[in-house]
């Protein structure tokens, strides 16, 4: 889920807590609350987001409220300190809320405290008790380790990697590809692909190189030409290095580094039984895309 809360309100809370809702009466102190909130959140971090509401009974109803001040500090700014003692921090949004809307009652100067967890990329997620927590239908547990190792795995599939491949391009008989493919789901953005030294073929789009790509993931890897079958190492030449500098979903930097060698990655071509009409054909083929590309 998204810690999204535009247009969220009490008319929309279940009437009991669940796995998604964890409900904290008004009745509880400050202190209390300093206590339930860090976990809750490292709770909802480690177990898909979730809303932490303060200020409701146990059937989601109003029950007056917390106050928006305490000690000259707003309600707000001491959630935020609050939530900012799990690590890593999840996303979150806070919303006070100082309308029922038909759910209970709320007190004058005083307002129902909201906290939205999104759904983390960066779990597992330490309360300041050095614990993990995950949510076990409408209960906040510590997890086992077997849990939190789980969690970690988890969060590696999770991050953007990329890696290269070669490839002879689809329906044709000559040009070499160079792609750009996702080993995870998670998508890379803002993708920046160069080469050093840039080959024979290339060289002539200098002026192109980074390439900048939008986004890279599973469906969406991306090929482009860099060579021909003929003279391939010549043309794409020796040692290049090839450097991807992509971000994650949470703006986090990655680099794939790495020398790239087309002889070593692309089968070679079999003409030994070809007819030599197929011969003929397949020099045709090399000349008009060697045409091409010189245009």
């Amino acid at each position: 889920m998204k810690a999204d809360l535009a247009t969220f309100d009490l008319s929309g809370l279940p009437t009991a807590e669940n796995e998604e809702y964890e409900f904290k009466s008004s009745m509880t102190s400050l202190t209390g609350l300093r206590e339930k909130l860090p976990v809750a959140v490292s709770a909802f971090g480690n177990s898909g987001g979730g809303y932490f509401i303060a200020g409701v009974d146990g059937s989601g109803n109003a029950d007056g409220g917390l106050p928006k001040q305490n000690a000259n500090q707003d309600l707000r700014d001491w959630a935020d300190q609050v939530i900012h003692r799990v690590s890593p921090t999840p996303l979150y949004n806070i919303k006070l809320l100082d309308e029922p809307k038909g759910r209970g009652w709320i007190r004058s100067d005083h307002c129902v405290l909201v906290v939205a967890v999104s759904e983390s990329a960066s779990a597992p997620h330490m309360a300041p008790d050095n614990r993990y927590y995950i949510r076990a239908g409408a209960h906040t547990v510590a997890a086992r380790h077997f849990i939190t190792d789980a969690i970690w795995a988890k969060r590696h599939f999770l991050k953007p990697r990329l890696t290269h491949v070669f490839r002879p391009k689809p329906g044709f008989q000559q040009p070499i590809q160079l792609g750009i493919v996702a080993l995870t789901q998670a998508p890379a953005i803002n993708v920046e692909i160069s080469l050093s030294p840039l080959g024979e073929l290339l060289r002539r789009f200098e002026k192109c190189f980074p390439l900048m790509i939008p986004m890279i993931d599973r469906d969406n890897p991306f090929f482009f030409d860099v060579a021909t079958y003929s003279q391939a190492e010549e043309r794409f030449g020796q040692n290049v290095r090839l450097i991807v500098t992509y971000r994650d979903l949470a703006n986090i930097s990655y680099t794939y580094d790495a020398v790239v060698s087309i002889a070593s990655s692309i089968a070679p071509v079999t003409i030994g039984s070809d007819s030599v009409e197929q011969l003929a054909r397949a020099l045709q083929s090399i000349e008009r895309h060697l045409k091409t590309m010189a245009k």
